[in-house]
């Protein structure tokens, strides 16, 4: 039974009514360690654009660690909304703090408050934590909608998607439009590599591989000259990680091929890669017993999610578990205007990361 509840929701909404965007989180962060310094004993170590907590426990040969990350998605406007369910996140992390305050530290435990989940920044950061720390096992939770509430959605191997923004620049020659052999127009070479792209995802593959179109560039309004710069845009996501790394590569290549064959130039950008996020089986069943003996449902899901998640960064470096708590079948989707955490799962999640904390 957790105790203090109603802090934490109170702690919940505070951090909802002061959305900031990924590596700008200032006001959020000062927050939570106020809070933290103002109601545990933690260890508190401020790293600039992110900190820790910790207890310092008699084992420090099994040490385990829990992230939370706490910044807001930045919308079309131009605002900062949490509509991801980060302020839940993080004041579940803060709830399991003032829970480890109850229990003697046996066990050395960090609590990383992570920036910059949306853009993918944020674990590079903190997941150097692991090595300077010597973490044995991390586990970090996401609110999941359209599940029932406190319904537990666990997945051995990939649990969300590896996944980048791919910007492929193209720069041609001007020629008027009614000699356009006489330029470079990169129009046919953006079209050849839709296709191309097409043809990769609908290969056999091991797992599920998609490539989106987000947005094409080329030319301008002049209806006398033939394009001569185009920009194309994707987004390109598998559950395999490897599939993944193949599928940016061909197009990479691809596209530099090209340019190179008609005489044009371009430019590739990879934009917030993110690493599949690949869990770990012996984690994963501490997480499944955890669940079981607090009488929750558990669910495993027919594919993994195709959103992605930079916890992975952590997964690649130690082992460990992301796993999902569902916040009602009902409840708004995840980055939808109609979006607010629902605030009745908190007492799981801490529940099941204090029992997580006592397996050894």
């Amino acid at each position: 039974m957790v105790t203090n509840i109603d802090r934490i929701k109170e702690l919940r909404r505070t951090l909802h009514d002061i959305p900031e965007p990924s590596m700008k989180e200032v006001k959020t962060k000062q927050l939570l360690m106020d809070f933290l310094r103002s109601h545990t004993g933690l260890e508190i170590v401020d790293r600039g654009a992110w900190f820790y907590a910790y207890y310092q426990g008699q084992d420090t040969s099994n040490t385990i660690a829990f992230r939370a990350d706490y910044d807001a998605v930045v919308c079309q406007d131009g605002c900062a909304r949490h509509l991801c369910g980060h302020d839940g996140h993080s004041a579940i992390l803060a709830g399991l703090a003032l829970e480890l305050e109850r229990i003697p530290p046996r066990r050395s435990v960090y609590l990383i408050f992570q920036p910059g989940e949306e853009t993918g920044q944020g674990a590079c950061l903190c997941s150097s934590l692991i090595d300077e720390c010597n973490i044995t096992e991390i586990y970090g939770i996401h609110n999941i909608p359209g599940y029932a509430q406190n319904e537990v959605l666990l997945l051995d191997g990939t649990f969300a998607c590896a996944s980048t923004g791919m910007e492929i620049s193209i720069q041609g020659s001007p020629a008027h439009a009614a000699y356009p052999q006489q330029g470079k127009n990169p129009a046919l070479m953006i079209a050849e590599l839709i296709t191309y792209m097409d043809m990769l995802v609908n290969r056999e593959h091991r797992g599920m591989v998609l490539g989106t179109v987000i947005g094409i560039d080329a030319g301008s309004c002049s209806y006398g000259m033939s394009a001569d710069s185009g920009v194309l845009r994707l987004t390109l996501r598998a559950e395999d990680q490897e599939e993944y790394e193949e599928l940016v590569e061909k197009i990479r290549e691809r596209a530099e091929q090209q340019a190179k064959e008609q005489g044009m130039t371009c430019t590739i950008h990879l934009i917030e890669p993110f690493p599949a996020t690949i869990n770990h089986p012996f984690s994963v069943n501490k997480v499944r017993a955890a669940a079981r003996s607090l009488g929750l449902r558990i669910t495993t899901p027919k594919e993994p999610f195709r959103w992605s998640e930079d916890f992975g960064y952590y997964l690649q470096k130690v082992e460990g578990a992301f796993f999902g708590i569902g916040c009602g079948e009902e409840h708004a989707g995840l980055h939808t205007a109609d979006y607010d955490f629902n605030d009745e799962i908190i007492a799981t999640a801490i529940d099941i990361s204090v029992l997580i904390y006592g397996s050894s």
